[in-house]
């Protein structure tokens, strides 16, 4: 069985229609009917029931839906890989941030680039260290920075820095305060599963305090937005407090202080190129770690 013929499948279910799938795919509706009705013989099992009215897709039909999805997507991200180095000696490096590091992540990018302009990068997010770790062992990434080190047996996590978490409020609200408590604060939180929000409620845990949240987000920036609007106070990281977004805020330290450490994450059996590992030098000697 060919892709082809998986990406027609895909198209008459996707649209519930041989005639707006067939236009979709440009080819003609008698071509693509017949095209279905041979994939259900050679498999020995009915894809679709078809009437006068409506089509309506098997059990197994739907089983064979998601497989058909999976293999086409698979396929045309790998055809896109081996474009990828037919077009370059230099194939893009791939690498994963978190928010807060967006600032100097793309300045050491763009000192690395021009050192070699040949080269290309992607770049994504991933917030969950355990999908960042997979990811790199499946060899889907280069590097990968996290805020907790990854304990993986094929995963070398190297520190880069550690900081503190500060509580981000307008400017003069707390005028006489060098340092602040944050207990009984009303605060902007991180959501439940981001290791932010994990290193946050293990603080006040070991206060044996609760937070006063008034608001949970999926990311610092909107946070800050709702700092802004006089909604409350965010915790976050010291080195986020470079970003634009944060122009009219404070930035408070924390009594007793919560720290967390950044580190840069790659596969300990994979043979990197120079320019993957001049990266991962780079960003070593921006914060002095080398």
């Amino acid at each position: 069985m060919k892709i082809l013929q998986l990406e027609y499948f895909i198209e008459v279910v996707n649209h519930n229609s041989f005639t707006k799938a067939a236009q979709a795919l440009h080819i003609s509706q008698p071509s693509l009917t017949a095209t279905i009705k041979k994939m259900g013989h050679d498999l020995g099992y009915q894809l679709l029931k078809r009437s006068t009215k409506e089509i309506t897709i098997t059990e197994k039909g739907i089983q064979f839906y998601n497989y058909a999805v999976n293999l086409v997507q698979q396929y045309h991200q790998t055809m896109e890989q081996m474009y990828d180095l037919k077009l370059s000696q230099t194939p893009k490096i791939k690498m994963a941030t978190i928010e807060s590091t967006a600032y100097w992540v793309s300045i050491v990018i763009r000192q690395h680039q021009q050192q070699h302009p040949d080269q290309h990068y992607q770049i994504t997010e991933i917030l969950n260290p355990e999908i960042l770790a997979q990811k790199l062992t499946n060899f889907e990434l280069h590097l990968g920075i996290s805020n907790d080190q990854i304990r993986h047996e094929d995963v070398v996590s190297v520190p880069l820095y550690e900081e503190d978490y500060v509580l981000l409020a307008p400017n003069d609200t707390f005028e006489s305060q060098t340092a602040i408590s944050i207990k009984g604060l009303p605060l902007i939180l991180p959501n439940k599963p981001y290791q932010v929000r994990k290193h946050i409620d293990d603080y006040f845990t070991h206060l044996e305090e609760r937070p006063n949240i008034v608001m949970e987000v999926e990311r610092f920036e909107a946070a800050t937005n709702f700092v802004h609007q006089g909604m409350g106070y965010a915790v976050i990281p010291r080195v986020y407090y470079q970003s634009r977004y944060t122009q009219h805020l404070s930035a408070l330290t924390i009594r007793p202080t919560i720290k967390r450490t950044i580190y840069i994450n790659y596969a300990r059996n994979r043979q990197y190129s120079d320019h993957v590992r001049n990266l991962v030098t780079a960003c070593q000697r921006y914060w002095g770690t080398l």
